[in-house]
């Protein structure tokens, strides 16, 4: 992985980039006037710093933060339309809500816009590139109504399996996984400049017991639809459709 700018960058975009190789010991590659095609020919991971945002580049197609399909969940949420995410986890104004796959980020800002500013949305990222994009996006892209909500997701670079043993006892209501599928779903076109930078380990029984740990409430995973939940020792919850599913271990209100 590579850290560039764009074609003909001021000194502030190129000590930007400067600043994030440093910070995350990434190699800065000076552009020039040289395409992206030519430096993915010598790097599979390309960062690419650019007075907009900063995107990261793969054969799978450009990664940049967007609320994409969250602004239409809010939306339909605003009209009334039910959001299954919602009401599987259970989130209501005030909770603790922590997501130990991030992603693009979208189920943490739906959950942060139904916790509202007394609520804590936690986040953790164990890629490094999609972190670094989600970190500056949430930060700085996007929409203006929903940047209020972004900036108040507490983004982490690392990994749930080391991050979630330092974790209190009942430190949040509810414990989320939304992990890459195996098998996945195609139509998801936005998902694919993400699964080359993704980690791909399914989850176990052991993960679902660090999580249990932590939750209050519940531990929420969502996957494919006909994916057997109770090999994790989680209980299906509700219908799925005919992509998603979500399971659950329920741990009281207590």
């Amino acid at each position: 992985m590579i850290i560039t700018t764009a074609r003909k960058p001021n000194r502030a975009l190129e000590e930007w980039a400067g600043e994030i190789a440093r910070t995350h010991s990434i190699p800065f590659v000076p552009r020039a006037n040289r395409s992206l095609e030519s430096l993915l020919e010598e790097d599979q991971v390309v960062l690419v710093a650019s007075r907009e945002r900063l995107s990261c580049h793969t054969a799978g197609g450009e990664l940049f933060y967007h609320p994409n399909m969250a602004a239409v969940r809010l939306h339909l949420l605003r009209q009334g339309v039910e959001d299954k995410f919602l009401n599987t986890c259970g989130l209501v104004a005030g909770d603790s809500f922590l997501d130990c796959t991030a992603g693009l980020c979208a189920d943490s800002l739906v959950a942060k816009c139904r916790v509202g500013e007394g609520g804590r949305v936690l986040a953790l990222e164990k890629s490094l590139p999609i972190f670094l994009v989600m970190a500056q996006g949430l930060k700085k892209n996007g929409p203006v109504r929903f940047r209020g909500p972004a900036r108040g997701i507490e983004l982490v670079h690392g990994d749930f399996r080391s991050l979630l043993p330092e974790l209190p006892p009942a430190s949040f209501d509810v414990v989320y996984f939304d992990p890459m599928f195996e098998a996945p779903v195609l139509q998801a076109s936005s998902l694919l400049p993400l699964r080359p930078l993704a980690h791909e380990e399914p989850l176990t029984p052991a993960d679902i017991a660090l999580a249990a740990r932590v939750a209050r409430k519940k531990v929420v995973v969502k996957e494919r639809s006909f994916f057997d939940f109770s090999r994790l020792g989680l209980t299906p919850a509700g219908k799925s459709n005919r992509k998603t599913a979500y399971g659950v271990l329920a741990k009281g209100e207590g």
